[in-house]
């Protein structure tokens, strides 16, 4: 058929519960396991691979869960501000990958890109439409 490809929108992360739409979630470690177990996921991976297809996952970590909402505004649209809001984790339940700071970075360490060889991009590889 000449497929080389396929493309799986949405997280197959764990969700929250109520967001089956796979855009909301809450662990970026745990599969969901509405959407299988990850031995088959990597058998079904490996297979296409060894078919010389491609594999690409949506990853829509833009858009975690629900679990941190800002102070006196924890369940309703935080109105437009000049000046930061206080945010606050609204359960007990925690990102395991990420926490609330008020820390300043020096400079941000962008990860490390790979071309199609499946060697590092050249930091001085410029995009240009």
């Amino acid at each position: 058929m000449g497929i080389k490809g396929i493309y799986l929108a949405g997280s197959p992360l764990i969700n929250m519960p109520w967001a089956a739409d796979a855009f909301s979630p809450l662990d970026l470690t745990l599969l969901d396991p509405h959407f299988g177990v990850i031995d088959a996921w990597r058998q079904c991976i490996a297979a296409m691979h060894d078919r010389g297809m491609y594999v690409v996952l949506d990853n829509t970590m833009a858009t975690l869960g629900d679990l941190i909402g800002f102070e006196g505004y924890l369940n309703v649209s935080t109105p437009l501000s000049f000046t930061e809001h206080n945010a606050l984790w609204k359960t007990s339940r925690r990102y395991h990958d990420f926490d609330i700071s008020d820390t300043e970075l020096d400079k941000c360490e962008y990860p490390r890109f790979w071309n199609d060889c499946k060697r590092p991009s050249s930091a001085d590889l410029i995009l240009t439409i």
